[in-house]
């Protein structure tokens, strides 16, 4: 059978700074020499899916199975504006702090999370919003399954979010992103997460999410 690892790859962007990859060598030293010394040669971040394998991937993920959606409030208003520095004169912020996928390794047909940390601030920390939040994974700069919006009614503090889903086992190889997203009261915050699928022979079939280090952010913006 074929082991399928789902890499995410380390590079930084801010708002147009250009993606800079990591070697075979460096990714091997970041994620341990028996799964890194293997998975570095074959991850190449300038492979985007195109052509027939972006309509298989958008065949495979119709089929992704969406299950359960977790919040947590994890700090509250006062503690998120200390973090922060926040004033009131700044109205309302909406800060992702984080974007990743959990756990480490699942095999098809185990659930696995899509998860997002962000930061909710406003000039009156009592007072309750809506909020959108939406996943969405992407290849090539093409949107291949969104998932949301979560609408939620929430009040200034920082939040743990987490979105159950099952990926499909015929994902096709090649460069994906996640992307996070949240909106409230006319302010967004974006951040995406690159992963890369490839197929190695002679294991069991398995998805393993290794992440690195942040690889897309925009910050909060009117």
């Amino acid at each position: 059978m074929k082991k399928i690892l789902v890499y995410l790859l380390s590079c930084s962007l801010a708002v147009q700074t250009a993606c800079t990859s990591l070697s075979g060598t460096q990714i091997g030293a970041l994620t341990g020499a028996g799964v890194g010394g293997v998975v570095g040669g074959l991850v190449d971040s300038k492979k985007p899916l195109r052509g027939a394998l972006i309509g298989a991937a958008v065949g495979a993920l119709a089929g992704m199975v969406i299950g359960y959606y977790v919040d947590t409030r994890t700090k509250d208003a006062a503690q998120t504006a200390r973090d922060y520095n926040y004033t009131p004169a700044q109205g309302t912020v909406v800060q992702i702090e984080d974007v990743r996928m959990e756990p480490a390794t699942v095999r098809p047909g185990a659930p696995s999370k899509l998860v997002m940390d962000y930061a909710l601030l406003d000039s009156d920390p009592a007072r309750r919003f809506q909020v959108r939040e939406k996943r969405i994974i992407k290849s090539n700069n093409r949107s291949l399954k969104e998932i949301g919006p979560a609408v939620k009614t929430r009040s200034a503090g920082t939040y743990t979010t987490e979105q159950e889903v099952v990926f499909p086992s015929n994902l096709p190889e090649g460069a994906y992103a996640l992307r996070g997203q949240v909106e409230a009261d006319g302010r967004s915050s974006s951040r995406e997460t690159l992963f890369q699928v490839v197929r190695l022979p002679g294991s069991p079939e398995r998805y393993a999410f290794l992440p690195i280090h942040e690889v897309g952010y925009r910050a909060a913006c009117p």
